[in-house]
């Protein structure tokens, strides 16, 4: 698993998603912006931060207990069929959200488990 920006949501004003870490919002860093309008978000709360870090550590020991489940797979019933899909898999397309309210409106915070896509493409080639 790669470090990067692990946490991410979109945009109020321009829908893009805003891609940061919790490192970013230490104490002393408490507004985030977002690349595209440049709306500034400052997420100051003590409690939401502690939130997010333990989202994000809860996060991070699904992704470190692959050796433990390695092995495992989930099954799911499809129709009359019983699928199991390896824990490996899973692993590689999982998409945590967080689901929070803000104000009226809802905001889901992502853990993005694949930062090293925050990469530009040839740099991946």
């Amino acid at each position: 698993m790669q470090k990067g920006h692990l946490l991410q949501f979109d945009c109020r004003s321009c829908s893009k998603p805003i891609k940061f870490s919790l490192f970013e919002i230490e104490e002393n860093n408490t507004t985030i912006s977002c690349p595209n309008c440049q709306k500034k978000y400052a997420l100051n709360d003590k409690i939401l931060r502690r939130q997010l870090a333990k989202f994000q550590a809860l996060c991070w020991q699904i992704a470190e207990s692959e050796e433990i489940l390695g092995d495992t797979a989930v099954a799911v019933n499809v129709g009359d069929r019983e699928v199991k899909i390896p824990y490996k898999l899973l692993l590689t397309r999982l998409t945590s959200h967080l689901n929070l309210k803000v104000g009226n409106e809802q905001l889901s915070i992502i853990f993005r488990m694949e930062p090293l896509r925050d990469l530009p493409t040839p740099l991946l080639s």
